[in-house]
């Protein structure tokens, strides 16, 4: 039975303007041994969408430790349904991730960059010397650069979360698991979206590009 994170109302009126509201499934995980005080969020509804261990790493997002849960939701929204939420998914994704990265294998990194972003030249315009120059970087250029970033960025959420290199292998540090669902909303245009946990909002533009882009296959949740 999913709970969910209490929300404050005057965090909602900060946000301001016309905007849509749900209630999504997520997973609170702690890593007891590593890192005991902090709590993540791990994404339970796009990797429905998007088979690719390394999207929930990517959307990670870490929450205010004082959180509170609730049994009944504290506003109306409409609940998102999603089949699979539990710990062993985690888990499981994090092995394949370190496994993949700590071996120089990053085909599906790049699998899933491809797919969520769309590439195009880039002109910089410079001054020098009282005259405006102009250079155009290619979006070949720009798309192995975006790669690079993607790869440092994983790098950067595995030592985050304590997975260590150990000789040839690596280990994972024991999670703790709780699905919830947490107040999610995005604006009409899926230009700005987040997450509303207690008096804090948490900005996740990822999840307004993700979702814009795979609105069509989404039947119909998002409006």
């Amino acid at each position: 039975m999913f709970k969910y994170i209490h929300l404050e109302r005057e965090a909602l009126k900060r946000l301001g303007g016309e905007l849509n509201l749900y209630w999504m499934p997520c997973l609170l995980v702690k890593f007891p041994e590593c890192r005991p005080r902090d709590v993540f969020m791990f994404d339970c509804f796009l990797r429905s969408y998007i088979n690719n261990p390394y999207l929930g790493l990517l959307l990670l997002k870490k929450v205010p430790r004082n959180l509170k849960i609730v049994e009944e939701p504290p506003i109306e929204a409409q609940k998102i349904g999603v089949e699979k939420c539990n710990a062993i998914n985690i888990v499981s994704e994090l092995n394949e991730v370190s496994s993949e990265i700590y071996r120089g294998v990053y085909s599906r990194l790049y699998e899933l960059i491809d797919k969520l972003t769309e590439y195009e030249d880039v002109e910089v315009k410079m001054r020098v010397f009282f005259r405006t120059r102009r250079y155009v970087i290619p979006a070949e250029r720009v798309k192995d650069v975006g790669k690079k970033i993607a790869v440092e960025s994983i790098k950067s959420v595995l030592k985050t979360l304590c997975i260590k290199r150990v000789e040839e292998s690596y280990k994972i540090p024991i999670a703790v698991a709780e699905p919830i669902y947490t107040l999610f909303y995005i604006y009409p245009k899926y230009t700005l979206a987040g997450f509303v946990i207690g008096k804090k909002i948490i900005e996740s533009n990822s999840h307004a590009k993700i979702i814009n882009k795979f609105k069509e296959s989404m039947e119909g949740i998002f409006k």
